[in-house]
């Protein structure tokens, strides 16, 4: 299996195990999903922020064609979506994308960058804050710093403290002293160690926090047999800095390739 196909399904279970939150947190967003062969579509309605109704992982094991995209947006409709976020690889996009986006109101957004790192020894990354292991009773304080530092509100949390308990997922942190400070997500899909919910409080910024939790993830991917790690990113613009890819380049990954986002809103 090529590289790029497993990072992308890999980005896709991640997202998938949004479907299989407690009933009572899938009730009140409005989370549904659906298989389409390999790839994932994955809805939730009542996201305020437009950001985790996705599609994943297609074009691997059949084209892209206008079929397909059209099969994704009935389950979006079906599932009541105001948005379908379609994350796609830039080398599964047929020779006539332009042409299946104008005919389904597809829209280019933002461009991410995918990053990969392989597996071998892991330097580690001095800091001043703990790095460790979040405990269950603590995730919903995890999920707390998350929304905050991503302005999101906190009537997500139930669905960030779910994700921390779903199979696959370990969840990190960085404190200083008994306060969580920062956070990191770790999910194992086969061989690949999905890094994602990186975020530190801008109080405590520019003190290793996200480093040294990139490091210990990627150690603790690689010892539960993982090939490679990846995590993504906005792209940064021309002169521009993201401390986000800073920190996984200090770590040790690389960029596999820019993905740009689209967009179908209803």
């Amino acid at each position: 299996m090529e590289l790029t196909e497993r990072l992308e399904r890999a980005e896709g279970e991640m997202i998938w195990t949004l479907t299989q939150s407690p009933p009572d947190v899938v009730a009140a967003l409005g989370i549904s999903g659906q298989r389409i062969g390999d790839g994932v579509a994955v809805v939730v309605r009542n996201d305020s922020v437009d950001f985790w109704s996705r599609a994943h992982g297609f074009g691997f094991d059949r084209p892209i064609d206008s079929a397909l995209i059209g099969e994704v947006l009935e389950v979006a409709r079906s599932g009541q979506a105001r948005v379908m976020n379609f994350h796609l690889a830039p080398e599964v996009l047929p020779a006539n994308w332009a042409e299946i986006c104008a005919e389904h109101g597809l829209v280019t957004g933002a461009t991410w960058v995918k990053a990969v790192r392989e597996a071998g020894p892991v330097d580690p990354v001095r800091t001043d804050l703990r790095i460790g292991v979040i405990e269950p009773d603590e995730a919903s304080t995890w999920a707390a710093v998350q929304l905050e530092v991503f302005g999101i509100p906190q009537d997500q949390n139930g669905l960030i403290t779910a994700f921390a308990h779903a199979p696959g997922v370990t969840a990190y942190g960085a404190w200083d002293g008994d306060k969580l400070v920062a956070t990191g997500g770790l999910v194992v899909a086969g061989e690949v160690g999905e890094c994602v919910s990186g975020t530190t409080l801008p109080e405590y910024r520019g003190r290793g926090a996200q480093s040294a939790i990139l490091a210990r993830r990627a150690e603790d991917a690689f010892a539960a047999g993982c090939r490679w790690v990846a995590s993504e990113t906005g792209k940064p613009g021309p002169g521009e800095h993201n401390s986000s890819l800073a920190n996984m380049e200090r770590v040790g990954f690389k960029v596999a390739y820019d993905r740009t986002i689209y967009r179908w809103q209803a």
